[in-house]
């Protein structure tokens, strides 16, 4: 799985330098097809940013010594992948991990990579074949969607592979990726189309069905706005914080524990016509016809006017809106239907208009619920989606999979990522042979990749998110390299809530409020009795109906 198409041409190389320390700035000189090395040089204990984008460059101590390669990969005309490949001096731990994108920014996240160094691992990243944050860049330039889309994360992760055993003289052992939202859509899009290029892949909040996706954006503020008004929202934050309230109230003790967490939404019977106004109502408790009338249409989904057939799974009880804590605000829907820097459109309003309609002044009020959402998977799901479910090449070729997705996850509704996996199964065959390669973790109470009422701490993503304890049950990271490596399948992880703090202060400084197990699909956590701030007072065991 770990062998690099690209052939190799070193200029330095020779038998006397195969035993010499590794030469970091050498690597400039690395000739790549279609791949330029723009800079390679030593870095130890103190690192800038120079490539941020629309925030202050940060500054970051205490780094163990590395060497810093910077590329970029131009396989089609029109591509300029850019790319980084960061490589212990010292103690490698014969891993390769590169880590995901979020949104459409081409920032790469400095901290991930940091923490992958931490343990020793060739960091990677990529800018996902653009800079900034602006969907223009796909505006007539189809390759540069497909670059984001998939190509990046291949040509990057080829090019790393073969800086890397230019460096250490040996390929890496094991090559991984990991990421969330953008980067759960990413690794599905490589498990995909390329799946022998990681021996084991981590997909959270996956986003894969990018272009469904993105209609149900459009759904949601065309729902929660009376035709034409562009000004004022039906359903307001408060009111969703009313509904999340009402919701927990209704179904938190569905699991024999009342500790805020709705832990299978599907279980709840809540209504939401409970919630409407009756007669000397006190404003603010209650919500009026036409908000129930809006919220019901969210978790519908939307829907084809023409047949009646769902286009996108609606979203499901719990996702509306909740805050825990003043350091762990959920915002629900109110952070994703509509756009942040213009609320008064929808969100992701602009691949309607320069990648499907070609119209710097389309409206959204003139979308039609029929032959438009065909224009639009014909235009970009092809090149755009990463829904293929038959996983077949990668599990034949030795990879392994986990996919997580939160059950309060407000942007991707968690019901779509149970569709994609059971798509999957019904490749393989069936669950028993789904499951000897890729395994699913519905996480209750989890926001969008993290955060959340719920126990929703379990994986080292960032230096700052580590658990005071590191082990595979606790962290999923440790997890994937043990299927990989060992063959020890992940049965559930161990996930923690920590209590209140200064906001800023690392998880790993911060008490436990409680843990719970976070159990593979289709079981999920049944209290068996004892201390409910023990994940030992939780078993993993298939739903009740």
């Amino acid at each position: 799985m770990l062998g690099c198409a690209a052939t190799i041409a070193f200029v330095t190389a020779s038998a006397a330098a195969a035993q010499a320390a590794p030469d970091c700035a050498g690597l400039k000189r690395l000739k790549l097809p279609h791949v330029e090395i723009l800079l390679a040089t030593p870095v130890s204990g103190t690192f800038r940013e120079d490539m941020a984008v629309e925030r202050a460059p940060r500054t970051f101590e205490g780094l163990k010594p590395f060497c810093r390669v910077r590329g970029i990969s131009r396989p089609v005309a029109g591509s300029a992948i850019g790319f980084e490949v960061w490589l212990p001096a010292e103690r490698w731990s014969g891993r390769l991990h590169m880590i995901g994108n979020g949104a459409y920014v081409s920032n790469i996240s400095y901290k991930q990579m940091i923490a992958r160094l931490d343990d020793g691992d060739v960091a990677v990243a990529t800018d996902t074949g653009h800079i900034g944050t602006d969907l223009e860049f796909g505006w007539k330039r189809p390759e540069r969607i497909e670059d984001f889309g998939h190509r990046a994360v291949h040509e990057s992760v080829v090019a790393a592979k073969a800086v890397t055993r230019a460096f250490y003289g040996k390929p890496a052992r094991w090559a991984y990726f990991s990421g969330c939202s953008t980067g759960g859509y990413q690794a599905l899009a490589s498990a995909q189309r390329y799946p022998k290029d990681f021996d084991g892949i981590i997909a959270g909040a996956p986003g894969n069905n990018r272009t469904s996706l993105t209609l149900a954006f459009l759904w949601n503020y065309l729902s929660n706005h009376r035709p034409g008004d562009d000004s004022t929202p039906i359903l307001s934050a408060p009111d969703l914080l009313l509904i999340s309230r009402a919701v927990v109230a209704d179904c938190d003790k569905l699991d024999g524990v009342a500790d805020g967490v709705v832990s299978d939404p599907r279980r709840c019977g809540f209504r939401i016509s409970s919630l409407l106004c009756r007669e000397g109502a006190t404003p603010g408790t209650c919500l009026t016809a036409e908000q129930i009338t809006a919220a019901q249409r969210i978790y519908d989904g939307p829907k084809d006017k023409r047949t009646g057939r769902a286009i996108y799974p609606g979203y499901p009880l719990g996702t509306e809106g909740v805050t825990t804590e003043p350091s762990d605000k959920h915002p629900g829907w109110t952070g994703y239907w509509s756009d942040t820097a213009n609320p008064h459109e929808p969100s992701r309003a602009d691949m309607f208009r320069y990648w499907v309609f070609d119209d710097p002044k389309w409206n959204w009020w003139t979308f039609d619920w029929g032959r438009d959402v065909d224009t639009m998977r014909r235009k970009l799901g092809p090149i755009f989606d990463a829904n293929d479910s038959n996983l077949t090449p990668f599990s034949r070729a030795g990879g392994k999979l986990i996919m997580f997705m939160g059950w309060q996850d407000p942007v991707g509704t968690p019901l779509e990522a149970i569709n994609y996996y059971r798509a999957v199964e019904a490749h393989a065959g069936g669950i028993a042979a789904a499951r000897a390669f890729a395994r699913l973790f519905m996480v209750p109470g989890m926001d969008h990749c993290a955060g959340g009422p719920g126990a929703t701490n379990f994986s080292t993503a960032t230096r700052d998110s580590t658990p005071p304890v590191r082990d595979a049950a606790h962290d999923m990271t440790l997890a994937l390299e043990a299927w990989v490596e060992r063959g020890q399948a992940p049965q559930s992880l161990i996930a923690t809530r920590y209590a209140a703090a200064e906001e800023g202060t690392p998880p790993a400084k911060r008490p436990i409020d409680f843990q719970r197990p976070v159990c593979a699909w289709p079981n999920a956590p049944v209290y068996r009795g004892g201390n409910t701030r023990l994940a030992t007072s939780f078993s993993c065991a298939p739903p009740r109906k």
